[in-house]
């Protein structure tokens, strides 16, 4: 399980690079939200965590079942999803590389292209940082899906694309374009299936017979941390009541594929010679 230890280390560690991040003053406001979104996020998801940790508590219920996902397996589902494009005004913008980063929050970086509608030739670069949200199963294919929040979008090298913008800033722009992804970047699959019931088959040949049923289980995500580079997922399972989903067994079904008993020996008639 997550050692407490490792949330309190992980709490002071951000806590001094938000600090840092607050600190430096080169880098553009835009750089600057960006720093402080991603350590917003990250302090929101370990605030829970350890207040749970300092009154003793385990920081994933003890009556779930835990699923731990990798950033990288993250990532390739991520992957499988991309390229992705939408329109932001007169901007074509095109997400085509992803990356997780599990420290505190389950952090997505979509990274890509953007162009003016009708000039495909002049590129920039575009970054949209967000976060996995709404972690839940599935009810039809029982496997764990995510959606993506976009926080903030950074609009990294514009190649000129400056003269395409009329009136408009940079930071207009990139808030058009992260309210065109937000709610439109597709849903993330992970790779996890939860059985959301267990089924008892039926038997109606042989010595014994099993009338069948099935056991209903109410699945549901119960909490989420992100730290170390892992996603961890704890599902409560509740057991439904048993259902007979088949008919019993006929009484003569059973007897007639019971096995026939052997009929016990003849003593042998004594001859003539026996008897003499």
């Amino acid at each position: 399980m997550i050692d407490t230890r490792f949330l309190t280390r992980l709490g002071i560690a951000l806590a001094i690079g938000a600090f840092a991040g607050g600190c430096k003053q080169d880098h553009g406001e835009g750089a600057l939200h960006a720093q402080l979104t991603a350590r917003e996020r990250e302090a929101e998801g370990l605030r829970a965590s350890l207040a749970r940790a300092g009154r003793g508590e385990p920081v994933l219920p003890e009556d779930a079942v835990v699923v731990s996902v990798s950033e990288s397996v993250i990532k390739q589902f991520l992957d499988a999803q991309l390229p992705f494009e939408v329109e932001a005004g007169s901007f074509k913008v095109t997400l085509a590389q992803a990356e997780a980063v599990f420290k505190g929050s389950p952090a997505v970086n979509l990274t890509g292209a953007i162009a003016p509608t009708g000039h495909p030739d002049l590129v920039g670069e575009v970054r949209a940082q967000g976060a996995l949200e709404d972690i839940k199963v599935d009810p039809e294919s029982g496997t764990l899906r995510a959606t993506v929040a976009i926080d903030h979008v950074d609009l990294i090298k514009m190649a000129g694309l400056e003269k395409f913008m009329g009136k408009g800033s940079l930071d207009e722009l990139a808030r058009t374009v992260r309210k065109q992804l937000q709610g439109h970047v597709p849903e993330v699959q992970i790779p996890v299936k939860i059985e959301q019931g267990i089924e008892l088959p039926s038997i109606t040949d042989g010595p014994v017979l099993i009338q069948g049923a099935r056991m209903p289980l109410e699945v549901a995500v119960a909490d989420v941390f992100a730290g170390g580079g892992l996603l961890w997922v704890a599902v409560k399972v509740v057991p439904g009541e048993l259902v007979k989903t088949a008919a019993p067994p006929a009484e003569g079904e059973s007897k007639a594929a019971a096995k026939p008993e052997t009929a016990p020996p003849t003593a042998a008639k004594p001859t003539k010679e026996g008897s003499k």
